[in-house]
């Protein structure tokens, strides 16, 4: 385009052609240097040699995690397969505690009672520790030592006279081999006088025989899960023990399911039985259901009734 041409043209004409050919030169300038800055950026390409010696780096990584995981796992008190030896429980410090085979709760439980002033004077208190089970009991009980001093119940004052300890004002005393308890009337106090039965064990059968309604023999003492070997010869129940008792037909579904002789799936076939044909006379109305074959009636028989 001539000068003339361009000076004859409108000046809004003008400043367009000028606007479309500075986008031009820019769009061509992006076009040429792009793909220079692109291939500036390419990573270069690692020989073989190069490649080989990155994976070792890697292995090695992998294998020095996996052994620390090994070392990790190895040191864990869970893991730790557990020693027996003999030693104090009043003076024991946690390593050695630890080493017994004892979970670092207890651990700490026994730290703590010490600290305020608590003492074991027997190996049979040891059974007091919260959360001991009785097989660990049994495992530890022979490696027990109790200083002759320790095993005093009391002290003296700066007068001279003799008080009991806290150890001795917090528990009660044991009772002797031959102890019979009512087992429908024992509270959590007279349970822990039982060796082998602390605070847990004793609010655990009281839980138990509140859900039951009560014993009717001796004998389902042991389906309290837990409970020391031989544990039924310490109770007795009453001949004329009375347990509390459901109406099949008239409970609501929580009130079956809660008792503990009855499952989940049961109770849903007793309450649809009652929605499709009304109450049931009996236990017969539900004995050949699959859910109830095999089934020990007589075991239901003193908890349950039907009006």
């Amino acid at each position: 385009m001539s000068i003339n041409r361009w000076q004859r043209l409108p000046r809004s004409d003008r400043r367009g052609l000028a606007f479309l050919l500075i986008v031009a030169v820019v769009v061509a300038i992006i076009l040429f240097c792009v793909p220079q800055w692109r291939e500036s950026q390419t990573v270069p390409l690692l020989t073989e040699e190069e490649i080989r010696e990155l994976g070792e780096f890697e292995q090695a990584l992998r294998d020095d995690s996996a052994k620390r995981a090994a070392q990790y796992s190895h040191n864990a008190v869970g893991n730790r397969t557990p020693e027996l030896f003999h030693f104090n429980p009043n003076t024991a410090d946690s390593a050695t505690l630890l080493r017994l085979g004892l979970r670092p709760w207890q651990v700490r439980n026994m730290l703590k009672y010490r600290r305020k002033g608590g003492r074991w004077r027997s190996p049979d208190d040891f059974a007091r520790l919260y959360g001991l089970s009785h097989e660990d009991f049994l495992r530890l009980r022979p490696y027990v030592q109790i200083s002759p001093e320790e095993a005093h119940p009391y002290r003296e004052d700066e007068k001279g006279k003799e008080h009991p300890d806290s150890f001795v004002r917090k528990y009660p005393e044991k009772f002797p081999a031959g102890t019979v308890l009512d087992l429908n009337m024992a509270d959590t106090t007279l349970l822990k006088g039982i060796p082998g039965i602390g605070s847990y064990y004793a609010g655990k059968i009281c839980r138990y025989r509140e859900r039951l309604g009560g014993f009717v023999r001796v004998e389902q003492i042991k389906e309290v899960e837990g409970l020391p070997e031989g544990i039924e010869a310490w109770f007795e129940v009453a001949a004329d023990a009375r347990p509390r008792q459901i109406n099949v037909n008239t409970a609501d579904f929580q009130t079956l399911v809660r008792h503990p002789y009855l499952s989940y799936e049961q109770v849903k076939v007793i309450t649809a039985h009652r929605q499709k044909y009304g109450k049931l006379q009996g236990w017969e109305d539900v004995r050949l259901h699959e859910l109830f074959q095999g089934m020990d009636f007589d075991r239901l028989e003193p908890y349950f009734l039907f009006r």
